[in-house]
């Protein structure tokens, strides 16, 4: 057996990460580099990251002020363990402070999103003496055999679903049955509603919901279902929960989803973004009374690892960029100007495109219903979207997809150019079209290993 086979590590890669050939590591599809919006594979080949690694990537790769930071910081104090004080904790604690809406802002540091949505859980539990916990269908907070029973997705068969959580259709559910956005929030309150009466809305301990959905397809909440939100929490003596592990540190064109769609929450789950791709970290930061409420009471919840220094480095340094290049300004200025040019360019596509969505920089162009073809994805439109990954991967381009495979995703780092929107557009462009010719032609000349 080959030594590179044997190195591998197991993973399962999702559909729209990986070709059928990528089972085994080879030079084709193993990654040894990356600078700004590019990486690099063993073969020299170079690719635009429209994919943001997993919606992690903000600031761009490979800076050189990010390594003397985290090179500072491991000579200084490498490691402490997470129950003491370190100052680049405090330091962090503050920087935070300085971007947080108003009323968040006592954190409690952990390694990733999974392990912070969870602290999140177990604290709103620990406060509220409750245990039942609300989300939505097509939710992703984690893959922990705890998260995955809170997000939307159902669990593998070696899961364990947990009896607290109680899921209601999202509002991207509703709309692929109504296809009216206003009516789906209405329904999606209407579900919210009827579930918290039928289990009882004292006992839900908390409602855990993305400002604009990663994996669920780039779906903000309304303004008027976050204002209900808040309202039934208030009602009711619930935690809101902002899953902000996608959304937090620009990546909506604000420093955080729940300012963009207007969501008051009561804490807020921090991840991926919030350094930059460059070291682990993670946090759940709650509204000051309630963690006072933990910090005098006490919280034992937590990882090793959790507030790493080199994670609290990056952090610091991630936030400073952030603010010295404007690049919280520059994803809103940008993410709209490629909204325009996506939704400019669907009306020239009406039989392909259903509709584009989103904010900032993460933003989600809906495919309409394949005629025919294989399916990767749980939605019928995924032929399509596998023929636009692949069309863009051959021009240099990788781009995500939503876990359904209806939605062909854009989430690049912050230092993506208008240039290279336009020539991503048109690439766009150029794919549609093929798809559109291929729908057009007879059923007997088509192939659909072609789609």
């Amino acid at each position: 057996m080959d030594s590179r086979e044997e190195a591998r590590p197991f993973y399962v890669p999702a559909w729209y990460y990986a070709l059928p050939e990528e089972k085994a590591v080879t030079p084709d599809n193993t990654f040894v580099g990356g600078e700004g919006m590019i990486v690099v594979l063993e073969n020299g080949t170079r690719f635009e990251d429209w994919e943001g690694q997993s919606l992690v990537s903000n600031i761009g790769l490979g800076r050189a002020d990010m390594a003397r930071a985290l090179a500072e910081q491991a000579l200084r104090l490498s490691w402490l363990a997470p129950s003491l004080f370190a100052d680049v904790r405090v330091a962090l604690t503050k920087d935070l402070q300085s971007v947080l809406p108003q009323g968040i802002s006592v954190p409690f540091y952990g390694i990733g999103g999974a392990d912070s949505i969870e602290a999140a859980v177990r604290a709103a539990r620990k406060v509220t003496r409750r245990k039942n916990v609300l989300a939505f269908t097509g939710g992703f907070h984690g893959d922990t055999i705890t998260t995955e029973s809170v997000s939307g997705w159902g669990v593998p068969e070696y899961g364990d679903p947990r009896p607290w959580t109680v899921h209601v259709p999202s509002p991207y559910d509703w709309f692929q049955d109504l296809r009216d956005w206003d009516r789906a929030y209405e329904r999606c309150l209407e579900g919210i509603e009827k579930a918290l009466k039928k289990r009882g809305p004292r006992t839900f301990a908390s409602i855990l919901v993305e400002p604009v959905t990663g994996m669920g397809g780039a779906v903000p909440l309304s303004e008027g279902l976050s204002k209900a939100l808040r309202e039934l929490c208030d009602r009711h003596g619930i935690k809101l929960i902002a899953d902000e592990v996608v959304t937090g540190f620009g990546r909506t064109g604000e420093w955080f989803g729940s300012t963009r769609v207007g969501l008051k929450p009561d804490a807020m789950v921090l991840a991926k973004g919030i350094t930059g791709g460059y070291a682990p970290l993670s946090a759940a930061v709650f509204e000051r009374s309630w963690g006072e409420e933990l910090r005098e009471n006490g919280f034992p919840h937590g990882p090793t690892f959790g507030g790493h220094p080199l994670g609290c480095a990056a952090a610091r340094e991630t936030i400073r960029i952030l603010k010295a290049e404007r690049l919280v300004q520059q994803a809103k200025t940008v993410g709209a100007y490629m909204k325009k040019r996506l939704v400019e360019l669907g009306r020239e596509h009406p039989a392909v495109v259903r509709e584009v969505r989103g904010a900032g920089l993460l933003l989600a162009r809906q495919l309409g219903v394949a005629r025919r073809g294989r399916t990767y994805g749980s939605h019928p439109a995924s032929p399509r979207v596998w023929t636009i990954s692949e069309g863009l991967r051959s021009d240099g381009m990788r781009i995500w997809a939503s876990a359904d495979g209806s939605s062909v995703m854009f989430c690049p780092p912050f230092i993506v150019t208008e240039a290279q929107v336009d020539r991503l557009v048109d690439r766009l462009d150029f794919h549609l079209q093929g798809i559109a010719h291929k729908d057009a032609m007879p059923i007997g000349t088509y192939s659909p290993e072609a789609a």
